[in-house]
């Protein structure tokens, strides 16, 4: 191997070392950094001199891996670094490496600041969302107390009445004649008429229309309008309502059309029917609207 050869292969050695050792080691201490030093880590046993211009060693070294505070910087004639570490302790920068500078402090304090207030407006913001949410649930809870008072209410004011009033003739008449006219047509669930129905959509949209009265929607409200009359062929007239399974929730409704007959949207199979009372299909309760 020449001696060309071996110059470019050391050369190209020290060139590698050198690139390894910047990438692996922390920024030096004699390079340029934003800011003033701070605090810098001894990588090298570092001879301590009193002065940085033709000062004296004092035949005292830092150890290698120790840290140091900054109290000031200073370059020399030769544009050789130097920090001092203490009163009359200066070491050169090329025994150091930078661990923080007051820049870096700085940002560090700024972000853990915007973090603490980001964190506080998050924090007034869930404390807002639950006030309005206690809100609404304190308004739900009134409505809900007030509307159970009224529906109490006028349970006790229908079972307060001792003999249900006699209906209209010719109101009876026409909710009879209109609900007969219905037999046939088909059940639907949920539907309200004309053309099918279910058995509470039958109840609304004869009454609608044959009397113009404004019934509920469902058995379970149904079951609450009007007065309560006892369920038997001598107590029932035209026009009465009869349900179906538990008194506080039925879970079927039809009108009664005398004779011991009642007209029901009964189920998808049998559609609108007419069918006669029996004691295998007894109601539960009876309610006269009209």
């Amino acid at each position: 191997m020449s001696n060309k050869w071996k110059k470019a292969v050391s050369a190209l050695t020290l060139a590698a070392a050198a690139f390894s050792f910047a990438v692996a080691t922390p920024q030096e201490a004699s390079a340029q950094v934003k800011g003033h030093l701070s605090k810098v880590q001894v990588i090298k046993k570092a001879p301590v001199y009193t002065n940085y211009k033709k000062g004296k060693k004092t035949h005292k070294y830092l150890k290698k891996g120790s840290v140091k505070k900054v109290k000031a910087t200073a370059t020399d004639t030769k544009k050789k670094v130097w920090i001092k570490v203490g009163t009359k302790k200066w070491i050169a920068s090329k025994y150091t490496v930078v661990i923080t500078t007051t820049a870096q402090r700085k940002a560090k304090s700024s972000s853990i600041t915007k973090a603490a207030n980001q964190a506080a407006k998050a924090a007034n913001k869930a404390a807002q969302a639950a006030s309005q949410a206690a809100q609404s649930a304190s308004q739900a809870a009134k409505a809900a107390k007030q509307a159970t008072a009224a529906l109490t209410t006028n349970q006790v004011n229908q079972a307060a009445s001792s003999q249900a009033p006699a209906g209209s003739s010719w109101q009876q008449s026409r909710v009879v004649s209109l609900a007969k006219a219905q037999v046939g047509k088909a059940y639907v669930w949920g539907a309200t008429g004309p053309s099918s129905f279910d058995c509470s959509g039958l109840v609304q949209w004869v009454y609608k229309n044959a009397v113009g009265k404004t019934v509920s929607r469902t058995t379970y409200t149904q079951v609450y309008e009007g007065v309560n009359v006892t369920v038997s062929t001598s107590s029932l007239q035209p026009g009465d309502l009869l349900f179906w399974g538990n008194a506080a929730a039925p879970y079927h409704v039809a009108i009664y059309v005398g004779n011991g007959q009642y007209v029901s949207a009964a189920d998808e199979q049998q559609g609108v029917i007419l069918a006669t009372l029996s004691s295998y299909y007894w109601p539960t309760v009876a309610r006269r609207l009209l």
